[in-house]
């Protein structure tokens, strides 16, 4: 009878922790190298390290629900890994959507970490699986960095229209906020450049409300773009947030469709050097080396 009720509760166990799964990327992003690493240095109000869901009702929802938002998997399992063994995996499906969120025509699963300041580095890796969806005219952010409060995203990276050549062209575009600069989208990544491959992003940032700013973003050791100047308004702090945010889901007729995307890779430090890319090929030196023409 011991064991039957021993086997029972081990069931159990397996159970809560496999519906979990948002529960166990919240505590082992913090230490699992294989995916973070040198955010021990990113410091939100004397806590460290503290990663974050962007809403925090998906914590408080029904677990059973929404099991298949956010992963850890494994390469073993035959899952997209950019370096080691395991990756993140977000999904969004039609109607993920808590709290404010859902009251603002918005579905969404990103992680966040604070706070990002004065001058430092920091990259992350993105997968794409060959069938991702473009949903335009839903806006589909995959990457931000936003201050903590009300004010637009100082860099928002998106999946988006392209509306030069007027296509649903989608790809991997920059927006920086109209308030420190033109506002104008910057494409990075054509869609068929995104799909079933790992794309390297790499970021050397100074925030300052002063114009000695500036905004670099490397693709695949390639610098593509440059901002100068101002990087947030005063007293803006910079949070940094990964993942899929779809917003005014309601252009759409009907329900959009289910979207994937890996990420791993994700480093921060004060200097190219401690960032270590030498194991994603790249060498700071060159990296450091190159300008916009």
């Amino acid at each position: 009878m011991r064991k039957i009720l021993g086997i029972l509760f081990f069931s159990l166990l397996i159970c809560n922790y496999s519906f979990a799964e948002a529960e166990k990327v919240l505590k082992e992003i913090k230490k699992n190298k294989d995916i973070a690493r040198g955010f021990n240095k990113v410091d939100e109000y004397g806590q460290k390290n503290k990663w974050r869901v962007v809403n925090k009702k998906i914590l408080k929802s029904d677990k059973n629900k929404r099991k298949h938002i956010l992963k850890i998997v494994d390469k073993s399992k035959g899952y997209p890994v950019r370096l080691g063994n395991q990756s993140i995996r977000f999904e969004v499906r039609a109607g993920d959507s808590w709290g404010w969120d859902s009251r603002n025509d918005r579905e969404r699963v990103e992680l966040i970490i604070c706070c990002f300041n004065k001058t430092h580095w920091n990259a992350w890796s993105i997968y794409l699986p060959e069938d991702f969806p473009i949903i335009f005219p839903t806006k589909v952010a995959m990457g931000q960095f936003h201050n903590d409060g009300d004010n637009p995203p100082e860099f928002m990276f998106q999946n988006q229209y392209d509306k030069y050549s007027k296509s649903k062209a989608g790809g991997y575009w920059v927006t920086p906020a109209e308030s420190i600069s033109d506002h104008i989208s910057k494409k990075l990544l054509d869609q068929k450049d995104m799909l079933g491959k790992w794309n390297d992003i790499l970021i050397n940032a100074k925030w300052t409300h002063k114009e000695n700013g500036f905004f670099k973003i490397w693709i695949n050791g390639k610098l593509l773009y440059e901002h100068k100047g101002k990087t947030l308004l005063k007293g803006d702090v910079i949070e940094h947030q990964l993942g899929i945010y779809r917003s005014f889901v309601s252009r759409t007729a009907g329900s959009d469709p289910t979207q994937i995307a890996y990420y791993d890779e994700l480093r921060y430090a004060r200097s190219c050097k401690k960032l270590k890319l030498k194991d994603l090929g790249y060498s700071c030196k060159e990296i450091e080396g190159q300008s916009i023409k």
